[in-house]
């Protein structure tokens, strides 16, 4: 949860204290100005505390270690912003599906038949890994992730009804099938979106065997036979 901080201008009441002071001491009455000053500084004081507080920033400060990160990437400012506020909100709606999870029997069954918060988590870590892939995990991030948490929260909620008739029967069922479905289908994205890191391994061990020299080139030291000598 993120706080607001609310910071009063003090010399907006002091400047309205004034004009008031000055309006009322044109009555040649001080207890007047003073009144109109303390009336009009009031007032603007009340209007400060009640004024909408600037809110903190969701996403945290970026650290060293991660804006050195993302430089190696390639990434521009705007698109590390872009990048951060995407997985900031990917993080809130994984920590909300898992606490669902935590909360409905059937939907724990779910994910643990695809083994989904570990593939969620593994899924996010991997994006961060390589932020410069990210639209290749747009399907996840933008459809997949926010549907599963949406279908979830639904769920929850009907399954809550005091009332459960045939036709509530019915719709927890599909919502499950169609739960389980999205997770096999996030499964299989992640497999794909890793494949690609694979691929690269691959190719970089092949590229450095073939940089290896040969093993027969490789020349061997000759073993020197070294007698002791005889004590007479």
């Amino acid at each position: 949860m993120h706080t607001h901080n609310t910071s009063i201008r003090w010399w907006r009441p002091a400047v309205w204290a004034a004009g008031g002071f000055a309006l009322g001491i044109l009555s040649g009455r001080l207890w007047l100005a003073i009144f109109v000053a303390l009336v009009f500084g009031g007032a603007r004081l009340i209007g400060e505390l009640a004024r909408p507080a600037a809110p903190e920033p969701d996403t945290p400060p970026l650290s060293a270690d991660m804006a050195s990160h993302y430089q190696a990437a390639g990434l521009s400012a705007s698109e590390v912003d872009l990048f951060r506020d995407t997985m900031d909100k990917a993080a809130d709606q994984i920590r909300d599906f898992e606490a669902i999870t935590g909360r409905v029997p059937k939907l724990a069954a779910i994910a643990a038949n695809q083994d989904l918060i570990a593939v969620l988590h593994a899924y996010f870590k991997a994006i961060v890994q390589t932020p410069s892939h990210m639209a290749a995990a747009g399907h996840f991030l933008y459809e997949q992730l926010p549907n599963l948490l949406r279908i979830a929260s639904k769920y929850e909620t009907i399954s809550h009804h005091e009332v459960q008739t045939a036709d509530t029967a019915n719709v927890l069922t599909t919502a499950a099938n169609t739960l389980s479905d999205l997770a096999g289908a996030i499964r299989s994205d992640y497999a794909n979106f890793v494949e690609a890191d694979l691929d690269a391994l691959e190719a970089d061990v092949a590229l450095a065997k073939k940089q290896l020299p040969h093993q027969d080139s490789i020349v061997r030291p000759v073993p020197i036979n070294v007698e002791k000598e005889k004590v007479q």
